[in-house]
């Protein structure tokens, strides 16, 4: 069941229900072609038990959300702030869509919904993530979205054959758009 608790304009997040998002998410990260190769899911064997565990994992963090359609209350990804670190007032980022909802600015409403989240109830004043050089359009959103580039991890991701760099990037509270 999904609760309305970050309303948006054509989206909310819920606390996660792993339980109905099981077998989506399974199906995702073997079969959805971005999700796995861009979130290095590819190279790993992941039944439902497995998924379940790193499910659970996530939502044992206390921003961990399922990003719901308004419209008709499907389930069309995770967005999770972790990492936290109180004293200094930071968090980490990730975010999965399912392919049927990417490119329709979706997940620039959920990110916008999480940094909103973050810096006006949270009073977090650093949000951070890492992508990965091979996923050139995430890259690009985020930098839309306000996020930095604040460093790199050279060659430290092996994928198909070839090694890509970890890009760090971040979004302070006093330098957003």
């Amino acid at each position: 069941m999904y609760y309305k608790k970050i309303i948006g304009t054509n989206l909310y997040l819920s606390p996660m229900d792993v339980t109905n998002e099981l077998d989506i998410m399974t199906k995702w990260v073997n079969e959805d072609q971005d999700i796995a190769y861009f979130n290095g899911f590819y190279g790993n064997l992941l039944g439902k038990d497995k998924v379940l565990e790193m499910m659970t994992k996530w939502n044992e963090g206390p921003f961990a959300f399922s990003i719901v359609s308004l419209e008709d209350n499907s389930f069309m990804g995770h967005v999770s702030l972790f990492g936290m670190d109180s004293h200094e007032q930071y968090a980490t980022m990730g975010i999965y869509l399912g392919s049927e909802y990417r490119g329709k600015g979706y997940g620039k409403e959920a990110i916008q919904l999480v940094i909103d989240y973050a810096f006006n109830t949270q009073r977090f004043n650093a949000i951070h993530l890492e992508v990965y050089s091979y996923n050139q359009k995430a890259y690009e959103t985020y930098k839309k979205m306000g996020f930095v580039e604040c460093g790199r991890w050279h060659k430290a991701r092996y994928h198909l054959g070839e090694y890509h760099d970890i890009i760090m990037m971040e979004l302070l509270k006093d330098t957003r758009k």
